[in-house]
């Protein structure tokens, strides 16, 4: 089994989280994607955030329909902040044999050395990091040999010419690079819209759009106060 991970905090999900996980299922020819909605998110305010069985909700209204993408729930039994380490070495255990494919934005790679045992996670599984605009395979090279010394490429995978690009790591496991369409949503911009009273049509699925009217009242409660 080849399982893509993309885990977050989901508040709410928006298009991008889902066509991101669509592409990685395509492009690194996975079995299946699973979201992981973290329960406490460790870098993040919980101030705005919207409670687990919400959020995990409007992912299933997200991805209702779409073959191959899933939602795991793992993280509702975890005690404390969920650490991707601790999520990554849950999964190694619970799908012995599977080959794991941790999705990653590129913002996220400069910040890794702050997570706990982040550049350690290529033990656990590949590294597998979105381009955003402006990312240039150079500032890829320079993060790469700080981090990982000895990492060798980019080779271009043979199944998706010119679309995945591959690192290998020094002591395990492998870094790529893939490049999405470009799509600058984020879970922030969507709050920020919500408190303006502007339109969120085509940023999120328009199944959440509607969950989040139906349950105006709740959200004004975590979104504006």
């Amino acid at each position: 089994m080849r399982i893509g991970i993309l885990g977050g905090s989901f508040n709410p999900v928006h298009t991008g989280h889902v066509r991101l996980a669509v592409e990685a299922l395509e492009l690194l020819h996975l079995d299946r994607v699973d979201l992981v909605p973290a329960a406490v998110p460790p870098h993040k305010s919980t101030s705005s955030l919207f409670p687990f069985g919400l959020r995990c909700r409007l992912l299933r209204l997200a991805v209702a329909g779409l073959s191959g993408i899933h939602i795991n729930l793992m993280e509702a039994r975890r005690r404390g902040p969920s650490y991707t380490w601790d999520t990554l070495e849950t999964l190694s255990r619970e799908q012995p044999g599977a080959r794991l494919f941790f999705l990653m934005g590129a913002s996220d790679l400069p910040t890794l050395p702050a997570w706990r045992r982040g550049l350690d996670l290529p033990h656990r599984a590949d590294l597998v990091v979105a381009a955003r605009q402006g990312m240039a395979e150079e500032r890829m090279r320079e993060l790469i040999s700080r981090y990982w010394p000895g990492a060798t490429g980019p080779e271009t995978a043979h199944s998706t010419p010119g679309e995945v690009l591959a690192w290998r790591l020094p002591e395990k496991g492998r870094l790529m690079l893939i490049s999405p369409p470009c799509l600058e949503i984020s879970s922030t911009l969507i709050r920020g819209y919500w408190r303006q009273g502007r339109e969120l049509t085509l940023l999120t699925p328009e199944s959440v759009e509607r969950e989040l009217i139906r349950k105006k009242s709740v959200v004004d409660r975590f979104w504006l106060s």
